[in-house]
């Protein structure tokens, strides 16, 4: 099949779905453009789409609607304030898991009870200065949060097996297989790397958000779409590894993991 018709095919099973085709039109058009059709397969919500399974189609078309309205958005802000028409536009089949997380988040904060979530500007102004800040401010209990999220992405040997379900290697090809909890540590290393990462640049964003909107508290949400260490790992483990964090980063308040199959934990206990 050509990639015109391709792309028009995929653009038609999406018109039904308002938000999905205000946030990924230009990122359907900009992937039949610049993929090889070969490699359309590795990007998710094209092969969604292409095997035209309604039923996530429709739960994501929620999901997004729900997040819309908790933000008390219309769908074209909905749209820009979360990068779908630009941030999107690359040639990583990732990248799309990047942009999700936020507004999932919104709706897995709205089910934790926090109010007033608020997605804010990238940057905030002070002092003749562009300074970088979180992703968002969000209340609970009259207790004012800055929550910056960052996303772990899947192993890169992850694999399909015939009968759908998404599997991982024992610890990848080299991979730590016969050392004792190897999953933890790999949650751990990744969680280190997204903190350090930029001269800490997440602690950042969290303190320029404290200090401009004025927060009592800093949160980090660690969601780890690693297979590993979400399959393997019990909330126990995760607490364990968030309080490790916390001892490195006391910087930062809270800590929140959620993983693959949308599991979340809290450090400390949200009171």
């Amino acid at each position: 099949m050509k990639m015109s018709q391709k792309k028009h095919n995929l653009l038609n099973t999406i018109k039904p779905y308002r938000l999905i085709s205000k946030c990924f039109v230009k990122y359907i058009s900009w992937i039949c453009e610049n993929v090889k059709e070969n490699d359309l397969e590795d990007y998710d919500l094209i092969s969604i789409l292409n095997e035209k399974d309604l039923q996530r189609i429709q739960r994501l078309e929620n999901l997004l609607e729900k997040s819309r309205c908790i933000l008390g958005v219309s769908e074209t802000d909905f749209s820009k304030m979360f990068g779908f028409r630009n941030d999107l536009l690359v040639a990583e089949p990732e990248k799309v898991h990047d942009v999700l997380g936020e507004p999932l988040l919104v709706v897995d904060l709205d089910k934790y009870e926090f109010s007033d979530i608020q997605k804010i500007p990238r940057s905030v102004k002070a002092q003749n200065k562009l300074l970088p800040v979180a992703d968002f401010i969000a209340t609970l209990k009259n207790h004012k949060f800055a929550i910056e999220l960052k996303t772990v992405r899947i192993e890169s040997w992850v694999k399909e097996v015939e009968d759908g379900q998404v599997v991982s290697g024992s610890a990848g090809a080299g991979g730590p297989a016969l050392e004792p909890s190897w999953w933890k540590t790999m949650f751990r290393e990744n969680a280190i790397t997204k903190i350090d990462d930029k001269n800490r640049r997440a602690i950042t964003q969290l303190e320029n958000t404290a200090t401009h909107y004025q927060c009592d508290s800093k949160m980090l949400v660690l969601y780890t779409r690693r297979l590993s260490p979400s399959t393997l790992m019990s909330s126990t483990e995760y607490v364990e590894e968030l309080e490790f964090l916390k001892n490195g980063y006391p910087e930062i308040d809270y800590f929140c993991s959620k993983n693959y199959f949308g599991e979340i934990v809290f450090y400390p206990e949200l009171s």
